[in-house]
Formats: structure tokens, sequence, C-alpha cells
């Protein structure tokens, strides 16, 4: 049985105790010693599912019995050394052993230690790995809370000499990189940390950059000649995919290559099946590989259909088979929730307006909380946003929510409170925890099971599963407990938000069974391995190399147009990837030449821009975005939330201004994009509501919603057509400056180019200019330490105080 495959141990006897095991049935000495009999051979085994089996077994069976010498010595054998000092405290010692061993193995465990923390053999090798291959391109393939932060944070501290940068996937996370990035900082490192291409001044300084893909185009555009040492892909699996933003990280990659050949890649991912997937067309370098391949968790898989008898059954994912519970069934799942649930929990979907829908049937079922800092976190909101946001009420409750929608600043102060506040027990959550937020949570729960219009992949869900039971908190000094090696995750069936005909049981078989073939799914034309064999494919592939030529000439290698007019190559330079350029750059230049004299209104900005380029839209997703900017009441739309971006309008303000604003119009049906529940046209699209027919609380979050989303409209497009009009000199520069920061002031510009909001860093000029540091040569702005003192000792929003530990480097 030296090879037998998992199949062969599913068709034997084995499954009749070890499903007693799986249960959580009482055990016989006799049961128990066949389970851990099996448990060896397993181990011993070489095929990797069955020692995984094996272990398997001996976690449960510890954990069930409280008997941890079988698990202590398996952990010991596999250098699972958290576990071993965990254990080690509960082992009894008599004799000389009591003098002996708990010196042995102390000793045994500083082998591990790295900082504060105990490491498993292959978290060492992992970093002996990452130290031996610095001067390499390098793809890491890791688990949630193996510490690839951790890496990034020790290569910058110990690699002063370097210019780093780490593309991140979202601007959320470049505030939560910066602050890891500060707290492991030598005193004696002079490298800015900038977050904002505007940061960076020229010159042959060093730097460290945190930046997106977009970010990073912009720097290469803005200073040609400036060259990196080392690039960092965090979330690295996001090249595989087909849209434009994947496209743009690897364009910005192979521009890398190409302007710094001697520059390292060092992608990091938590799932990935084969390194070579993420080769680049154009400089097909080759990238050393480490993959993590050991396993301290066992997951637990739950199932629950309340559009069928409710009742719990449990899939393991080894011996492929569903088991029921034996357990009384729940009415529906706000109860099954509160049953089940453990201090602090995942609520998982993928539509956040399914998740505000979600908020409202489960909060009247949540008792109130009492606590301080809860009271605290709800003034500060209400304050900050308003009183009648949704989060307020899920905070008095206990309950938070986290999606795309929510204030890029708000999001983060939401993971701090979940992290920090004991009472708040539950964070529902879309797919914006895939890309590397950290926060603690025990156990998860499944609404819906898509990652945008597609199921979950099975690396997706393995990705999301990883989430919960992190190592810190599974061997947390204080907290911690070995029952957390076995996460558990609910996977559960409504009518109202899974919907009909969805498959719970086929899904988990799909995602959890061990056995199944993992394959990358490679979607992106810039990847070596995509094979470009329909006309729409060549097409896109054609016109992702005249981006790369009129960005770099001669990094492809291929005989492409370039761009003849100084607008046509801006266009290319400005990342306008909705217009062919090369089609009609010589018309977007009439229509331009036509315009006399410089913008001095955001009205005649977006006139300019709906003249100009809006008529030579490509089609598709952008098309429809983009086309509504045509018509005159759509122009004054955005021009009024410009103006309100450049009077420096805090949120609260903008919402009632959103709400005069409704109240104001004629027409009772406003658009309000995926959040509507009515459908206008034959497109069968429910982008619209009936607004005077909603509630004052329902139009205040539908005002939030939209005041976030329209920002990151006016970020993402309007932006980048901006920025030509302005290279152009076809703007005021103060109107432009007025767009772009909401202020003339460089002081103030400094600021938010380092990731502050407007109103703190008029509030930071204002009233604690004593505690900032400005440098005139570098536009680089400094937060001195004792501003969070002076900032609490005179009341600030704690929004406001969060927001400015962030940029020190530390939090409560």
């Amino acid at each position: 049985m030296a090879k037998a495959p998992l199949k062969t141990v599913r068709n034997s006897k084995l499954f009749t105790v070890y499903k007693r095991l799986l249960l959580g049935e009482d055990i016989g000495s006799a049961e128990s010693e066949a389970l851990l009999k099996a448990a060896v051979i397993f181990l011993n085994n070489e095929n990797s599912d069955l020692n995984s089996l094996g272990y398997r077994i001996v976690v449960m069976y510890s954990n069930l019995k409280n008997d941890y010498v079988p698990l202590y010595d398996v952990a010991l054998s596999k250098g699972l050394m958290p576990i071993v000092r965990s254990i080690e405290s509960q082992l009894p010692l008599d004799g000389e052993a009591a003098g002996f061993f708990p010196e042995f193995f102390s000793s045994l465990a500083e082998m591990y230690r790295v900082g504060n923390a105990i490491y498993t053999e292959q978290q060492l090798d992992l970093s002996s790995f990452f130290s031996e291959k610095k001067l390499y391109d390098i793809t890491i393939t890791a688990p949630t809370s193996y510490g690839k932060s951790e890496l990034i944070s020790n290569f910058c501290k110990e690699s002063m000499d370097s210019s780093i940068c780490v593309i991140v996937p979202t601007k959320a996370l470049l505030a939560q990189t910066k602050q890891r990035l500060l707290n492991k900082k030598n005193e004696d490192d002079v490298r800015q940390i900038i977050t904002h291409q505007e940061m960076y001044q020229g010159g042959d300084q060093k730097i460290i950059a945190i930046l997106t893909q977009e970010r990073l185009l912009r720097l290469f555009v803005k200073h040609p000649d400036f060259l990196f040492d080392f690039i960092f892909v965090d979330e690295a699996h996001n090249l595989l995919g087909n849209d434009q933003r994947a496209l743009l990280l690897a364009s910005v990659i192979i521009l890398q290559k190409k302007k710094n050949p001697n520059s390292r890649i060092k992608y990091l991912t938590p799932f990935l099946v084969d390194q070579k997937n993420l080769h680049l067309r154009y400089h097909g370098f080759e990238t050393e590989e480490y993959k993590v391949n050991e396993n301290i968790k066992t997951e637990r898989f739950y199932l629950v259909d309340f559009r069928d008898d409710g009742n719990l059954l449990q899939y393991d994912q080894f011996f492929d088979e569903l088991v029921s519970c034996n357990v009384d069934s729940q009415n529906n799942v706000f109860e099954f929730i509160h049953k089940y649930a453990a201090p602090k929990n995942i609520i998982f979907f993928n539509s956040p307006k399914k998740i505000e829908k979600f908020l409202r049937e489960f909060l009247p079922t949540s008792p109130l909380v009492e606590d301080e800092d809860v009271d605290r976190a709800i003034a500060s909101i209400s304050e900050f946003v308003h009183e009648e946001y949704l989060l307020v009420e899920g905070l008095r409750r206990g309950i938070l929510y986290h999606h795309g929608s929510v204030p890029d600043i708000v999001k983060l102060y939401i993971e701090r409170l979940y992290s920090k506040i004991r009472d708040v027990q539950h964070i529902v959550c879309s797919s914006t925890l895939l890309e590397g937020v950290n926060i603690p949570a025990e156990r998860l729960f499944l609404l819906e099971y898509k990652k945008g219009p597609r199921k979950l992949s099975k690396s997706q869900f393995r990705n999301l599963v990883g989430r919960i039971c992190r190592f810190n908190e599974i061997f947390d000094q204080t907290n911690g407990k070995l029952s957390m090696l076995e996460p558990e995750i609910f996977v559960i069936g409504t009518p109202d938000y899974l919907g009909t005909n969805a498959n719970i049981k086929k899904f988990i078989k799909e995602v959890a069974q061990v056995d199944l073939t993992i394959k990358d799914s490679i979607e992106n034309l810039l990847l070596d391995d995509v094979e470009i064999n329909e006309e729409i494919q060549e097409e896109a592939k054609i016109e992702a190399d005249i981006f790369l030529e009129n960005i770099l000439p001669g990094t492809t290698g291929s005989e492409v147009k370039h761009a003849d007019t100084e607008v046509g190559k801006l266009c290319f330079l400005n990342n306008i990837s909705e217009i062919n350029i090369l089609d009609f750059e010589k018309q977007i230049e009439d229509a331009l030449d036509a315009f006399e004299g410089l913008a001095q209104t955001t009205n005649e900005v977006l006139s300019l821009l709906a003249t100009a380029f809006i008529p030579y839209l490509k089609g598709g997703t952008s098309f429809y975005i983009l086309k509504r900017l045509e018509k005159p009441e759509a122009q004054s739309f955005y021009s009024m939330l410009l103006d309100w971006r450049i009077n420096g309008t805090p949120y609260s303000e903008m919402i009632k201004n959103f709400l005069r604003y409704w109240e104001g119009i004629d027409d009772d049906l406003v658009y309000v994009g995926k959040w509507g529940d009515v459908q206008l046209d034959e497109a069968y699209i429910t982008h619209w509501v009936e607004i005077k027919e909603k509630s004052y609380s329902e139009r205040v979050n539908l005002a939030i919603v939209r005041i976030k989303e329209e920002q990151d409209f006016i970020d993402n497009y309007i932006m980048k057509f901006v920025e030509t009009l302005n290279d152009l000199n076809k703007l005021d520069k103060d109107l432009y400056l007025n767009i772009k920061y909401g202020t003339t002031d460089q002081n103030k510009i400094a600021l938010i180019n380092g990731g502050i909001n407007s109103y703190l860093a008029s509030k930071l000029i204002a009233t604690y200019s004593d505690c900032v540091e400005f440098n005139a040569q570098t536009g680089i702005a400094e937060l001195r330490p004792q501003l969070i003192e002076k900032m609490r000792n005179n009341g600030e929003n704690d929004i406001l105080v969060f927001e400015a530990e962030l940029q020190i480097g530390f939090t409560d």
C-alpha cells in the first residue's frame, strides 16, 4: 500500500470508523487504535493526499479526545514547531524528563524562531530561499498567513541601497502596505516611501514605491529614466486574467524589464499551479520557484440548504462523502448563523447589493452591543459619513460590512474595528477580502459562491478559506487554540441570496475534493502560454503590442504603427484604452484645436471631453460608462461633483448635497447603477430607482454608495482625460490642480499625494502645522508622532486619527 492512491482508501472499510470521528462521536479504544494505525500508515506514504489524510485523522482525534500526544509527535516529525510549542505545556512530564525535556524542546523551538514568532520548517525554508535568491527573478506560492508580507518588509529593510517597487492590486492596500514597511524601516533608512507617482520629484535618490499598476505606469511616463532594482508583484495570480487591469499589470512588468533588464521581479501569490504560466511575452525571463506544500490546517466543510430541508451536512474532502450531522434543522439562515457562529466570523457574498439586503434582514435578529469602543466608533462614523449609514446600525449589533462601494478610509477603519473590538462578531464582505486583506476570523459562511459572473474556482475558494484561522490567531499565546487547526466553512443555500438552481453539493465537490486536478486559468494575451487562435484575440493582442510600442519603442519587436500626433502619443501615455487611438487621433486633434484658449471651469472641461473624445469610444463596458457624458445633464452632474472636489467638501456634506439634488430633479427615476431595482428600457438591466419611493434612510445609503462609485468613476475614467488635456496645455493650471487635488496649495498637495484625504489635509495645515514637516525639495510631507496625541486631546474624529496613524506607521 506504499503508493496507494486515495481512491483505494475510499473503497476500504475505514470510512465506517472515520465517519464517527468526523461527526465527533464517542470512539472507544479499539476504534482509536485503528484510526491512529491508519494515520501512521498514511503519514509514511509517498502519496501527498494520503499523507494529508493521515495528518487530518491525528488532528481530529487529538481535538476530539483532548489527547495531544499523537499530534505532538506528528508535528515534531513534520517540523510544525508552532504546534509543538502550543502543546508542550499540556504534556505531563515526570522525574528526570521534567527537567530535561522542557529545556530540550525550548532550545529546539528557538531554532525556529524569527522575531517574536515560531516558524514551521517550510516557513524557515521559504525565508532561506528568499534570501538566497535575492538577485533572481522568483515566484513564491504560499497560503495566506505564511508570512509573504513579512518577506517584503524584511527585504526592504535589508536592501537599503536599492529602489524597490511593490505593486498592489487595489488602492485600499496602499496604506496597509505602507504601514507595514514603516513599522519595519531602519531609523537610518533615508529612502522615501511613496504611494503616489506625484510624490516622486525626480533625481537619483533611492525610493520605495507602493503603487497600483496604473500609478506605476504614470511614474514610468513622468520619469522615463528612473529605474527600479526590484519589483514585487503582490497577488501575482491577477496576471492570469483577461481584463484591462491584468493586461496593464503585464504591460508594466514587461516595460520594467525592457527599461532595466537587470531588475528582478518577485511574484507572490497564495495560489498558482504552475509558475511557468506567469511567463510573459517578449522578455521570457525564467523565475526560480518556491511552493509551500505543507498542510497545517485541515478544513471542515458544512452544507445547509434552506431551499430544501435545512438539514446540516458535512462534506469530507478526502473520502468525497456527504454525511448528515444529525442535528435539528434551523428555521432560517439567520438562526443558523447565530447558532454556529464563533467569536469572529466572515459572511461572504458576491454582490454588494445583497450584502446590504442581508444586513437589513439580519440586524433585527441580532442583540445590541454595549461597549465604549463601539460607541466611539458609532459616533465617529455618524459624524464622518451619516448617522443613518447602515454601518452605524450594524455596529450597534456587533456586525460590520465591507465591499467596494464603502469609502476607502472607512473600509480600512472597519478592518481595524473588526480586528480590535471583541464584541464586533461578524464582518459581511465581498471579494474585496480576497485581495490581501488580513483580519481575524474563525468561521466562514458563504451565502454566494461567485466572484463576479463566475463561480469561485478551486484556487479562489482555497484562497478565501485561507482567510480564516490564520497562524497568528491559532498560535496566539493568550487566545489561541488548536481546535482552530480545523477551520469551519459553511456553504448555505437560500432562495433570496443564492437563487433556485444553484447546486451547493456539486459546488463543494468541485472546489474542495482534494484529489481533483487544479489548473490555472490563463487568459492574459501577454502571457507566453496563451494561444491566440481567434480573430478577436489577434486584434486584442495587436492592440496590446501597439500600446507597449507607443509607451516604449522596441519593447515587442513588432512592426506596429505609432501615434503621429501629440494627442495620440499622450493618449497612450495616459492609458486611454477606451478609444482606438491610431484610428481617431487626427479627429481628436482637430476637435481640440477648434477649442480656443484654456478651459477655465469644470463645465468647459467636461464639454471639451465630450466633444473631443466621447464620439470615438469603442464598444463594450467603457462605451456605456462614458457615453452618457455626451448628455448636457450628465456633464452638469459631473461638473457638480468636480466642484465638490475642488471645494474639499467632506463626505457628510456631499451626502446632504446628493439628497438635495435628488429632491430638486423633476424625474422620479434616478440612475444608481448596480443598486437599482427598476428596468428603464429593453436591456433588462435594473440600473434605476424611483427615488421618491425610497425612505430617508434608504436614500442616505444610496447616496453613500453612489458618491463612492462616482468618485471612482472620476478617478478611473475622467481623470486620465483631464491629465491628457493638461499635458496638451488645454487647461488653466489652477483649474487642473483644483480638479486633481481640490487645492493649489503645494503643502496640501504634498499631503494628498501621500494618501491623506483632502479634508484631513486641510485640518492638518490649519490646526496641526507644527506636527507636519514639509520638504520643499522632495515634495514630501511627513507627520510627527506627537500629532496623534494632540488630535486625541482635541477630540478629533476617530477616523481622522486612524488615518493619521496609518501615515505615521502605527495603530492602536
